[in-house]
């Protein structure tokens, strides 16, 4: 994002000022995700806005899954990369049918057309993330952000405990953000 003359990672981090490789690029990671992904996406919910909440908490997902599996790829797996990540770090997603049902019907459905599938929804005021009991599935944003919060603080202490994974994670930020960082 352009403000003025810089260019930011995050809000208040330019590409310029990342830490590529060091110990400051995990929690430069957290703000981007939470800055322009999950803070709005929580202001959205609480407006009573679920498609938009919606939306960019599947985002950030996306964007996350990417990063967990997008450093030892040369191509981007998403079909893979995305049902793997929500069944690994979305507690609500664990089942391979939860999985499939938020790739295809949801991140699916709004990357590809603009829409959630067949009949899907997103509403606020639920008492989990993901209802199947009715005759289509509905997700909850709220519950979803904050499972998607718990999947991020999972992947900082990753990235925190691993050098390896932030050189991985460096190589693939200087790859998409060749432009950016200049």
């Amino acid at each position: 994002m352009r403000v003025g003359d810089h260019v930011y990672f995050a809000p208040g981090i330019r590409f310029s000022d990342l830490d590529l490789g060091g110990p400051g690029l995990p929690e430069q990671y957290r703000a981007r995700i939470e800055g322009y992904y999950l803070t709005p996406a929580s202001r959205a919910a609480v407006a009573g806005d679920a498609f938009a909440a919606g939306l960019l908490a599947l985002a950030a997902v996306d964007a996350m899954s990417r990063l967990y599996f997008g450093p030892n790829r040369s191509s981007r797996k998403v079909k893979l990369d995305f049902p793997t990540f929500v069944r690994l770090l979305l507690p609500s997603f664990s089942a391979p049918a939860n999985a499939e049902i938020l790739y295809d019907k949801y991140r699916n459905g709004l990357v590809h057309e603009a829409r959630l599938k067949d009949g899907c929804q997103f509403a606020v005021g639920r008492t989990q993330t993901l209802d199947t009991t009715g005759p289509t599935p509905i997700i909850d944003p709220s519950h979803l952000i904050a499972e998607v919060r718990s999947a991020l603080d999972q992947l900082v202490s990753e990235m925190n405990a691993s050098q390896t994974f932030r050189n991985e994670f460096t190589r693939l930020l200087q790859e998409e953000f060749r432009y950016e960082l200049g």
